[in-house]
């Protein structure tokens, strides 16, 4: 059996489920079923979450998603999810690594460790190794939740892809400094054209998504204003088509938004891109060696000048300089 967990009740977990069982609720989530009466949420605007777990070892994983909702996810559903939007549950699945795969093989890249499935009903993550990836567990789940809340917001319109993946980098934290610097240093200037459709499965290429994806949501918030991401997606609910709902949330197309976020990528980071080419890159450190061989050259002639000058003052020239004689000198041979 299962036990919904609705946003502010205790965690529970259920037991192990044969394949076929799980496979149906699997089914009957993506089909649209409601939840039980007892999952709706006390607040409208925040999808319950019930968790369903197949052994108790992903319990601690559930209980710690569960207390990160609570705590945060009114916020997130906030920023996501248009006005008069009613959110509905989102099931967790919390499985090993073998019952993950069987399920989820084929729709991730074999370094995928959470899923978020349309429209917005299903998440599922893997609890063995999700403790590997780097954001961290509550991280992915976040991450999973906010491509859930997407689905739902966007009803039957499909997003592109770099939108999702910004919002979901957004909302789970997973930004560094680093990634925006890695984006440059791979010897390209970011395009939204490579990401507008299917995910890419190479582990390199997942992550120049990622973080492409990431700069241009942050761009559009920029350019558009803070809520410029549910102000689409309320426009593209409206009219049903991404196009028209971005061109009425912004005023632009979308083509142009692309082919401006690439310019202005190309101007703030394009001189980091040429520095660091390896042609550029190679006269730029022969010229700093040069220059310093010089700059020590001249150091050394200098420092040698000033010790000389220093002598001369300290024990004079010519023959009037008395018998004080030079330091260590020894008198001739015959004088006392």
């Amino acid at each position: 059996m299962s036990v919904p967990l609705a946003v502010c009740r205790p965690l529970l977990f259920v037991a192990r489920w044969p394949r076929a069982r799980l496979l149906a609720v699997l089914l009957a989530v993506l089909a649209g079923v409601s939840a039980p009466p007892g999952a709706r949420p006390a607040v409208a605007s925040v999808p319950p979450v019930v968790f369903r777990l197949e052994d108790p070892a992903a319990r601690p994983l559930a209980e710690a998603c569960a207390a990160l909702w609570r705590e945060h996810g009114a916020a997130l559903a906030a920023a996501i999810l248009p006005a008069g939007v009613v959110p509905d549950t989102v099931h967790c699945l919390i499985l090993p690594s073998e019952r993950f795969d069987a399920y989820f093989a084929d729709r991730l890249p074999d370094w995928g460790v959470g899923v978020a499935l349309p429209p917005g009903r299903l998440i599922a993550l893997d609890h063995q190794r999700i403790r590997a990836v780097g954001p961290g567990p509550q991280a992915v789940f976040f991450h999973e939740m906010a491509h859930a809340l997407l689905f739902q917001a966007a009803g039957e319109v499909r997003l592109p892809t770099w939108l999702h993946e910004g919002v979901a980098m957004r909302a789970s934290g997973e930004w560094r400094v680093t990634d925006t610097l890695g984006v440059i240093l791979e010897g390209r200037v970011p395009s939204l054209a490579s990401i507008s459709g299917p995910f890419p499965r190479g582990a390199a290429a997942a992550q120049r998504a990622y973080r492409t994806s990431l700069l241009a949501v942050n761009w559009l918030e920029a350019e558009h204003g803070p809520g410029a991401v549910q102000r689409i997606l309320a426009a593209v609910r409206q009219h049903g088509d991404w196009p028209t709902g971005f061109r009425a949330a912004t005023g632009e197309e979308a083509q142009v938004f692309a082919s401006r976020f690439h310019g202005a990528m190309r101007l703030r980071y394009g001189w980091v891109l040429m520095i660091f080419r390896w042609p550029t890159l190679f006269v730029i450190m022969a010229l700093v060696f040069l220059t310093g061989a010089v700059v020590k050259v001249v150091r050394n002639r200098r420092a040698l000048a000033r010790e000389a000058a220093a002598e001369e003052r300290a024990h004079g020239s010519g023959p009037d300089h008395g018998d004080a004689g030079w330091p260590g000198r020894l008198p001739p041979d015959g004088e006392d």
